[in-house]
């Protein structure tokens, strides 16, 4: 029986030495999180994508549901940091969702190297492997600071 777990082309532990050309950049890491998306939560969802999406711009994901618009913007982050939208990018994008009726959300998609090491480094490196967390869709409001605190009660979680 042949062991269908990945394997990452790194040695255990943090590199002695890395190429900038290692690291995951940020486009990387969008590409990465709207694909764990895409297979992971949108299409099992049920969820229509429009037409041009997924993108690189933002929003990321414009998608359908039950008569009702999404539009998501991914953020992406590397353990232990916690990436999260800006209060005027937000704003903005809140703003033209209501013009078209449509619903603003933020994906906060998570990696962690599987190794301990690279992992506490905060590493995000090419060809390795990292445990993927979702929580679910933050709503995003026209809230002059909203809160970006991942609990039950403002995730929606299809």
């Amino acid at each position: 029986m042949q062991n269908n777990v990945p394997e990452s082309i790194w040695a255990d532990g943090v590199p002695e030495k890395i190429n900038e050309s290692d690291v995951l950049n940020l486009e990387n890491l969008v590409a990465m999180a709207t694909d764990y998306l895409m297979k992971n939560v949108v299409i099992p969802g049920g969820f229509k994508i429009d037409d041009g999406f997924p993108r690189k711009e933002i929003p990321n994901i414009v998608m359908k549901k039950d008569g009702t618009t999404y539009a998501v913007v991914i953020c992406p982050s590397v353990y232990p940091k916690y990436t999260v939208i800006n209060n005027d990018l937000r704003l903005k994008l809140v703003d033209a969702c209501k013009k078209r009726n449509t619903i603003a959300l933020m994906a906060p998609v998570g990696y962690k190297s599987i190794d301990d090491q690279r992992a506490e480094a905060g590493l995000a490196l090419k060809g390795d492997v990292f445990k993927t967390t979702f929580p679910g869709f933050l709503v995003l409001t026209d809230e002059k600071e909203q809160s970006m605190e991942l609990r039950p009660d403002n995730l929606l979680r299809p």
